[in-house]
């Protein structure tokens, strides 16, 4: 009797021996396909070569079925050795008529943008600016009212509470920078004080004259085409017809003048002196340093200016 084997299947060949059926062959009940016209009987087979794996129908089907759910409660999410890896790739955002917007997330850890801190003023800014409204009008002399030892009073006839009211903070302000002069804080009403203030209609102030012996202190301002107020001497002539802070404005301004500050500010828009302000109601930082030079110990009435800029360490 010839004994015939097959070649030993490797691992690998399981699958193919089980499932790829090459055409032609039979099957003789046992579940392993044989080829056509093999001369031993399964038997004999099966006797002579044990690799040969006898499956019943269906049994395939299970063992996928234990597989795959094996698969699933290990967790198992690897690719396939050999597969293509798949690039996850963002949406393109649609742009165009009819597209619909998409708000995009919000960005995290995003660095909060600073707002940039104004330029530092220098002491040669507060010095320049002090310059500028001591002496803005040509005058070579420093015009401050002189020391007295004594608080200057103050008058006001024609005016209103708020006028007082303004008056009288601009004095306190004055007396907490001032180191020599001081003013009374308590406004008299009528025409008594050292510095007297009047409040006139428009026509009213056609009939001042401005013209003095003390030249320095004969003054003008006009906004517009009507005067807004006027400086005598120590007599200060408002236009009652202005309201707000325009009037407030040119009060102030005006009762400044009279303490010596004859110039203007052509640099800071936030200064009292600011050339076209007609609004401003209070001293700016600059103005509060100019006012602390002018009444200082250091300086007194009727300096020059090259000795003010000694005073100041002025550099130009």
């Amino acid at each position: 009797m010839i004994k015939t084997s097959l070649p030993d299947p490797s691992p690998g060949d399981h699958h193919r021996r089980i499932n790829s059926l090459q055409p032609p062959q039979e099957t003789h009940g046992y579940g392993a396909a044989l080829p056509r016209n093999f001369p031993m009987p399964m038997a004999t087979l099966i006797e002579y070569n044990p690799n040969i794996i006898i499956m019943k129908p269906g049994a395939f089907l299970y063992c996928a079925l234990f597989l795959g759910l094996v698969l699933v409660l290990a967790g198992c999410t690897s690719p396939v050795p050999g597969a293509p890896e798949v690039t996850p790739t963002e949406p393109v955002p649609t742009t165009g008529p009819g597209a619909a917007e998409t708000a995009s997330p919000a960005p995290t850890n995003q660095a909060i943008p600073v707002t940039p801190s104004p330029t530092a003023l220098s002491t040669d800014d507060i010095n320049s600016h002090f310059m500028d409204v001591a002496f803005g009008e040509g005058n070579i002399f420093l015009e401050r009212i002189p020391f007295y030892d004594r608080k200057i009073t103050i008058s006001i006839n024609g005016g209103t509470p708020p006028d007082l009211a303004a008056m009288e903070d601009f004095a306190a302000r004055f007396n907490e920078l001032s180191r020599s002069t001081k003013l009374f804080e308590n406004i008299k009403d009528g025409q008594t004080g050292n510095i007297r203030i009047k409040f006139l209609p428009g026509d009213g102030l056609k009939a001042i004259d401005v013209t003095s012996e003390a030249g320095w202190l004969n003054k003008e301002f006009r906004c517009g085409d009507r005067t807004c107020a006027k400086v005598r001497d120590y007599d200060i002539y408002i236009n009652s017809e202005m309201e707000g802070d325009m009037r407030t404005h040119y009060l102030l301004r005006s009762f400044l003048y009279v303490l010596g500050f004859n110039g203007d500010s052509m640099k800071y828009p936030d200064s009292i002196f600011y050339y076209t302000n007609q609004d401003t109601t209070r001293l700016s930082f600059l103005d509060e340093k100019a006012v602390q030079i002018m009444y200082g110990l250091g300086t007194y009435n009727g300096m020059t200016v090259d000795d003010v800029k000694k005073v100041i360490f002025f550099k130009s």
